[in-house]
C-alpha cells in the first residue's frame, strides 16, 4: 500500500516520457524485456491523427488518462482512485462525475461494482453506460459521455468493446470526450482502449 500511494502521489508530478528498451540476454542472442527504462529520444515526433481529408490534425494537449495494468486490482485501490479523481482537478471528490463503461467485461455488475466502489466511497457520482447487451438511443449515450468528468472502461475483451462501440457510435463519442479533457481510466482492456479509437 505505501508503494502504491508513493506512486499515485508521483503521478501529480509532471514527467518524461519513457521507452522500456530491451537488453540482450548474456547466454543466448534473444531479447530479454528486462532492460532499463530510458527516456525517449529528442527526435521522436508526435502522432498526427488525419482527419477525413488526409491532412494532419492537432492534438489537443487536454489529453489526461490513468491506466494501468488491471482494471480490478488497480481501479479498486483507493490510492489509485484518489490520484484518478485528482486529475479531474474538481474542488471535491463529491463534484466529479465518473461513467462506468463496462463493455468488454460484458456489462457483469460484479466488475462494475469492484471497480467503481473506491470512486463511491471517495463521494463520487457514479453512472454505468451498459451497452453490450443493449441499444442505448444515442442521445443516451451522448448525455452520459458528455456530462462525465472521468470515463473508466472495464477490462475484458477489447476487440468486442471496440467492435460494439463503433457498431453504436460511442467511439467517436469517447474520442472526442477523449480530447475535450474528460479523464480517461482503465486497466487492461480499459487501459488500452483509446489507442484503437
Amino acid at each position: 500500500p505505501v508503494a502504491i500511494k508513493e506512486a499515485a502521489e508521483r503521478l501529480k508530478q509532471p514527467t518524461t516520457t519513457m521507452v522500456l528498451l530491451p537488453r540482450p540476454r548474456a547466454s543466448s542472442t534473444s531479447l530479454s524485456m528486462s532492460g532499463s527504462i530510458v527516456p525517449c529520444p529528442p527526435f521522436r515526433r508526435p502522432f498526427q491523427h488525419q482527419n477525413n481529408n488526409n491532412t494532419p490534425t492537432t492534438k489537443t494537449n487536454k489529453l489526461k488518462g490513468f491506466f494501468a495494468g488491471s482494471g480490478s486490482d488497480s481501479m479498486s485501490n483507493p490510492y489509485i482512485a484518489r490520484a484518478v479523481v485528482d486529475l479531474t482537478e474538481q474542488s471535491s471528490p463529491s463534484d466529479v462525475s465518473l461513467l462506468y463503461i463496462g463493455t468488454a467485461s460484458y456489462d457483469i455488475p460484479k466488475f462494475r461494482r469492484n471497480q467503481t466502489n473506491a470512486f463511491i466511497d471517495l463521494g463520487c457520482d457514479v453512472t454505468s453506460l451498459d451497452v453490450a447487451n443493449q441499444r442505448p438511443n444515442p442521445e443516451e449515450m451522448e448525455e452520459a459521455v458528455n456530462t462525465a468528468d472521468i470515463i473508466l472502461v472495464s477490462g475484458g475483451n477489447t476487440l468486442y468493446a471496440l467492435d460494439r462501440w463503433r457498431y453504436l457510435g460511442l467511439d467517436g463519442l469517447l474520442r472526442t470526450a477523449a480530447e475535450r479533457g474528460t479523464v480517461m481510466a482503465g486497466g487492461s482492456a480499459g487501459g488500452n482502449f483509446l489507442v484503437f479509437l
